[in-house]
């Protein structure tokens, strides 16, 4: 049975609190081409799942992240664990904090982003809200959250790193691929990323080509043959109302 180092440094096998150093990561040449792809074609390959909600914004304008999760799970309000979380990431990895609610305190900054970026992290997505904000934007580090305060957060509460977490109404597990962008976040849930990748490269395909119709003049109603589609749906309606044409 694999070992996990507890909060304390000790090998233990089931560790309330853990700490996990090593997690899977897609490869590299995987992250790049998503990197390529828009979040809102990602979510339509996706059918919309692992959207996270509309208040996961990007708050340093022009931001966009794409990278395998390094997860943090904590209390609401501390950041003892996400700065456990930011010394145990990697280079390219995407911060992602669930903290299990957004109070009105902020679990991340300057300083912290100052170190984020050092280290070569592709961004932070947290449901919580940040603080400095303008001297993160000044450094360029690309941040998700639900938003600013000046109330800093504690570093009193015990937390997990690189275990399953939720953030933004979505199940992030270690090493899923995350991209944001100026739609909000999306979730690549790493063994699914080839057929996603696949499917979201054919909706960039078909939209591209839609874009050019719409520009020579051809409107959507007749390239989906939507005068059909509301007609089939008026008669249904009808004859769901007891009056047949």
């Amino acid at each position: 049975m694999r070992k996990h180092k507890a909060a304390d440094g000790r090998d233990e096998k089931s560790p309330v609190f853990r700490i996990n150093a090593e997690i899977p990561r897609p490869s590299p040449n995987m992250i790049a081409k998503f990197s390529q792809i828009p979040a809102a074609n990602i979510s339509d390959a996706a059918g919309n799942i692992n959207t996270m909600d509309s208040g996961m914004q990007a708050l340093v304008p022009g931001a966009r992240i794409c990278g395998p999760a390094c997860t943090v799970s904590t209390r609401v309000g501390d950041f003892l664990a996400i700065l456990q979380g930011l010394d145990a990431a990697k280079p390219g990895d995407v911060l992602v904090v669930g903290s299990q609610g957004s109070p009105d305190v902020a679990v991340f900054g300057e300083i912290t982003s100052t170190e984020a970026k050092l280290k070569g992290l592709a961004g932070l997505v947290t449901e919580g809200r940040v603080r400095d904000i303008e001297g993160i934007r000044k450094i360029g580090f690309p941040v998700f959250a639900r938003g600013t305060s000046p109330r800093v957060a504690g570093r009193g509460s015990l937390g997990e790193v690189n275990v399953p977490t939720q953030c933004g109404g979505v199940v992030v597990e270690p090493g899923d691929i995350i991209v944001g962008d100026a739609d909000g976040v999306v979730v690549v849930p790493r063994q699914k990323a080839a057929e996603i990748l696949r499917l979201a490269r054919n909706i960039m395909r078909f939209e591209d080509a839609l874009v050019n119709k719409v520009r020579a003049g051809l409107s959507q109603v007749e390239f989906f043959k939507l005068d059909q589609q509301f007609k089939a749906l008026y008669r249904a309606h009808r004859k769901g109302h007891g009056k047949l044409d």
